[in-house]
């Protein structure tokens, strides 16, 4: 993790990322790095991994020193966070933002599935430092759950919300909009978030990855999903509810109440560094990019035998910072300013203008329907980034 040329001397605010890739079982749909094997040693060893990435990462990098660095934010994802014992917890609450002499990170979040956040491990997260917790809910209908192979009921999902809401300052909750929502019912689940006391929801469309037994049931003709055009109305129908309940639509499938967004990730979408720690943890520092290796096993023998555990790393060049920032940007309200575009995109924009994207003043943002088609919207325009530094 060797610094840039002149970037030993820059004092940077960034985040910190703690991969935990444990979870009692998997579900249908997700492709993240996770396993469903694992017992209490495994999980006493994973922790002591981490902690020692953190002390390898500080040995091979002076910019991370307190004097340097000053974490706005630290985030525990997984995986399933909740399944790590409450010692295991402190452990590494202790060794990471409490090994810490600068500043304490102003957001510590954790996620959490319902079945697995129990009183002794809320109570254990937040005497760590945690101050907002993130639980997958994912839905409140048990059709969809199944189908999703979640394990937790709804029943158990509204209890957990509650104990959340009882114990974090900040409360977050994600929904999938995935194979049987159905508007109204989504209208009262949101409702329900709202009155339980939930600041922030994360409303993903569902996204089928290969390899997934999910996406291997769609292919094979034993499962349907909607089309594009009742997942558009579904989504927009969704963003409806949530910004009549007083979210703020501020990012593709984030909303928050006022002073509710996640600072975590917003550091993500602005382009501030920020360090990865665990299996298949990515990290952005100075100019260079990297993702740890995925497998637990590889992961934890590179970091016990004091090598850095990475997958690959790469040092980004000045057209790629310009195209991630089109990227990065398009995704939230705010947009990107349109002095990153030249001058021949006018016609473009003219033509989507009200539609996908709008512009005014001086900024090109999307539309709910223009984040629906995030991919090809940033296809079209990265033809037009202009040559210039990113700042």
């Amino acid at each position: 993790m060797n610094p840039g040329r002149g970037e030993a001397a820059v004092h940077r605010d960034g985040g910190l990322y703690v991969h935990v890739p444990f979870c009692r079982s998997l579900c249908r749909y997700c492709h993240f790095v996770r396993t469903d094997r694992h017992d209490a040693p495994r999980r006493a060893r994973l922790v002591e991994g981490v902690l020692r990435e953190w002390a390898l990462r500080r040995e091979r990098c002076p910019t991370l020193v307190p004097e340097r660095v000053s974490w706005r934010t630290a985030y525990v994802g997984g995986g399933t966070p909740s399944v790590l014992e409450p010692e295991l917890v402190r452990r590494l609450g202790a060794g990471l933002w409490g090994d810490w002499t600068g500043p304490p990170p102003a957001e510590i979040t954790v996620e959490a599935n319902p079945e697995s956040l129990t009183p002794a491990v809320a109570a254990a997260w937040r005497e760590a430092g945690a101050n907002r917790v993130s639980l997958g809910v994912q839905s409140l209908d048990p059709a969809v759950l199944e189908r999703l192979g979640r394990h937790a009921s709804p029943e158990q999902a509204v209890a957990a919300l509650r104990l959340a809401a009882a114990v974090f300052p900040h409360v977050a909750a994600d929904w999938i909009l995935a194979p049987g929502c159905r508007a109204d019912r989504l209208a009262r689940e949101f409702a329900l978030a709202r009155e339980l006391g939930v600041g922030h929801v994360s409303f993903y469309v569902l996204e089928l990855h290969p390899g997934t037994p999910l996406a291997d049931a769609v292919a094979a003709g034993r499962e349907a999903v909607p089309d594009e055009a009742a997942t558009e109305a579904l989504y927009l129908a969704g963003c409806r509810v949530l910004t009549g309940l007083g979210y703020r639509h501020y990012e593709v499938s984030n909303f928050a109440l006022p002073g509710r967004e996640s600072r975590h990730n917003a550091a993500y979408w602005n382009g501030r560094p920020y360090l990865g720690l665990g299996p298949g943890a990515h990290g952005f520092w100075g100019r260079r990019r990297y993702a740890n290796l995925t497998d637990v096993d590889a992961w934890l023998a590179a970091v016990e035998a004091g090598r850095l555990p990475e997958a690959w790393a790469e040092v980004l060049t000045p057209a790629q910072r310009r195209l991630e920032r089109l990227l990065l940007g398009l995704r939230t309200a705010a947009g990107i300013p349109l002095a990153l575009l030249t001058e021949a995109a006018a016609a473009v924009l003219a033509a989507g203008e009200g539609d996908l994207w709008e512009c005014r003043d001086d900024r090109l943002r999307l539309t709910p329907r223009g984040w629906l088609r995030l991919d090809a919207v940033v296809v079209t325009l990265s033809r037009f980034l202009a040559d210039g530094g990113v700042d």
